[in-house]
């Protein structure tokens, strides 16, 4: 499953004014009901083909022809995800196995359809997750929908033991390993045991720094007792940490169920967002720095004020907007978005892209914007 990023999207952006197609569909992980995928697929097929040949675009016939192997390719359908995007140009194909459901698209234009990703793209997150506990200590690398487990063995102490060695003080020398509940027994609370913690929380995060550095823009997340967080952000040197921590033993849970607790707290957090984001919105509609009429949009897209669109999940608009002209125009044989094309126009531009769903939305055009000027 390839992650869509800032550099997949560059990527689908910058193709323009030359042939393409754009196909996507949801899809089954498993049997019995990836059976239907293929069938879907060549529905998809045909119909795209038969629009083509109507509309006599000999160019779009020449790259959708080779996509007919697929329908009986039964490999390529046993290894699908929750959804499929499959984009063509003279240039290249690239096939995306997508995390999450979509909508059935097709689209024969002379640039890619790219709005549903907006959506997986803004609602993932890459982060670290650094668990800690006293005898155990691991690092991941992971996103809203996969869990990865670093090696770190060779690089960063994993127990306190192996990080203190002859240093330990007696308190945690002697101390004994609760059976089943991972949680080391305490012979007494103690200032040593408080500077030993202390000494090895600090190893462990100078070995991080030292052999895993963190870009700043991907959070770490540390999942640990409460009483070892205050500890670690204490001595830490990281500046990256997440807003929200799992105050819990990582040890007591699998990957499994620590990855569906880092999707709730990132789920807050987008939740966050977006309630800020409706406030900012409405801050700028006295300002004259919003608009939400499709035309008025068009403009101020044209013009490059637009520093946020916001666009309602699932919506189209069809039409093609023509730049000299400053409006919304129909192109005869392709089939072109008006909101696909706005989101294509302001990631060139450097503003940010933003997916709702019909319910969040504050209107019932589609879009919304918060300008710059």
């Amino acid at each position: 499953m390839q992650t869509i990023d800032l550099k997949l999207l560059k990527e689908l952006t910058a193709i323009q004014d030359t042939p393409c197609i754009s196909i996507y569909m949801p899809t089954h992980r498993v049997h019995p009901a990836n059976a239907t995928d293929p069938i879907t697929f060549k529905n998809l097929y045909k119909k795209t083909l038969q629009y083509i040949q109507n509309n006599g675009l000999h160019e779009h016939e020449k790259l959708i022809q080779p996509l007919e192997k697929l329908i009986n390719d039964k490999t390529f359908w046993d290894h699908n995800n929750e959804g499929l995007a499959i984009f063509v140009s003279l240039e290249d194909t690239q096939i995306l196995r997508l995390p999450e459901k979509v909508q059935e698209i097709t689209c024969v234009a002379d640039s890619f359809c790219v709005k549903p990703l907006f959506k997986l793209y803004h609602e993932n997150q890459s982060y670290y997750l650094l668990a800690l506990a006293l005898d155990d200590v691991q690092l991941y690398r992971g996103d809203k929908y996969q869990l990865q487990k670093l090696d770190i063995e060779d690089n960063v102490p994993t127990t306190m033991k192996e990080a203190l060695g002859e240093e330990l003080t007696d308190n945690h020398l002697h101390a004994s390993v609760v059976q089943g509940a991972g949680l080391h027994g305490y012979m007494e609370k103690s200032q040593e045991e408080d500077i030993d913690m202390d000494r090895f929380f600090r190893k462990i995060d100078q070995a991080i720094l030292e052999h895993y550095p963190i870009p700043q823009d991907v959070p770490l997340v540390l999942a640990a007792l409460p009483e070892h967080h205050s500890h670690f952000m204490r001595i830490s040197k990281h500046h990256n940490f997440s807003p929200i921590h799992l105050q819990i033993n990582p040890q007591s849970l699998s990957k499994t169920a620590l990855l569906e607790k880092i999707q709730d707290v990132f789920n807050k957090i987008l939740e966050k967002r977006k309630k800020e984001l409706l406030e900012r919105y409405q801050l700028a509609i006295p300002e004259n720095l919003s608009s939400l009429d499709i035309g008025d949009v068009t403009r101020d897209v044209i013009d490059g004020k637009v520093e946020v669109l916001c666009i309602e999940n699932g919506k189209s608009i069809e039409g093609h907007i023509d730049v000299d002209e400053r409006k919304i125009v129909q192109k005869d044989g392709q089939q072109t978005d008006v909101i696909n094309e706005l989101v294509r126009m302001v990631f060139s531009y450097g503003g940010s892209v933003i997916v709702l769903d019909e319910e969040e939305m504050p209107s019932e055009t589609g879009v919304f914007t918060i300008n710059r000027y």
